[in-house]
């Protein structure tokens, strides 16, 4: 037989284990360090008991059924190349006026004595670091000039980053989604916000919440659909860059 205990996401757990009786115990209780913010009004300890002929059966009960279907011929391909060749990363500058166009072109040009593979785009790519959309005045051609790196046998990496600056259009968008994480006592209302490279302030997005991936990702395919990136290199930070408090 199978059994298995699900705990609802919005109850404050709080698991206690006796060894020499083989017991534990479960309580809901709010404290002031993981579970600051409430989501209910009072601690609710909300659960439920499942019960299946075997272990397999509940195993599959269980798991969240997802839709990927694994990586693609290509997409090893990609993985492949990134591990066996040479990644250039265009080096890093306070001012992202700096980082063109040309800048790139001329970059490559260099790389490609050094051996082919891939170029790494820093974040000012965009205008605003978290906006996730090309800077147009920046890179009016950016389809065309990596058209040339692909010619040339690069492969273009573009940098970003799970920082939302507040000047970007996308920060509204994911305060009111609830995507970021949020000060503490706040009750999930008010945007924790930190420094992170240019952006003297901006957001986290909080990789907890179910709906901040996928979020992600769709503005993400975007990009690969419309300027032909294959791959993306995530800047986390170090724990400095997240919100103090």
């Amino acid at each position: 037989i199978g059994v298995a205990m699900q705990v609802s996401e919005k109850t404050p757990l709080q698991l206690g284990v006796n060894r020499t009786e083989n017991r534990f115990c479960l309580r809901a209780a709010n404290d002031e360090f993981t579970f600051v913010n409430h989501l209910t009004p009072l601690p609710q300890l909300d659960y439920r008991i499942c019960t299946t002929e075997d272990m397999r059966s509940l195993h599959m009960l269980m798991t969240q059924q997802s839709l990927w279907d694994g990586l693609k011929e290509q997409e090893f391909k990609v993985l492949h190349s990134l591990l066996e060749e040479p990644v250039w990363r265009i080096p890093h500058t306070e001012l992202p006026e700096s980082l063109n166009e040309s800048a790139i072109c001329d970059y490559s040009e260099s790389a490609i004595a050094m051996g082919l593979g891939h170029i790494v785009i820093n974040e000012f790519w965009q205008e605003n670091i978290g906006d996730f959309t090309v800077d147009k005045a920046r890179f009016p051609t950016l389809k065309d000039t990596i058209d040339v790196l692909h010619r040339r046998g690069f492969k273009v990496v573009l940098t970003i980053q799970p920082f939302i600056s507040t000047d970007s259009a996308n920060f509204k968008d994911a305060v009111k989604r609830k995507l970021l994480i949020y000060e503490r006592h706040s009750e999930r209302s008010i945007p924790a916000l930190t420094r992170y490279k240019s952006s003297s302030s901006a957001g986290v997005l909080d990789i907890t919440n179910n709906a901040s991936v996928p979020w992600l990702l769709e503005k993400l395919q975007r990009l690969k659909e419309e300027y032909g990136v294959q791959s993306f290199y995530l800047d986390l930070g170090t724990g400095y860059n997240l919100p103090h408090y």
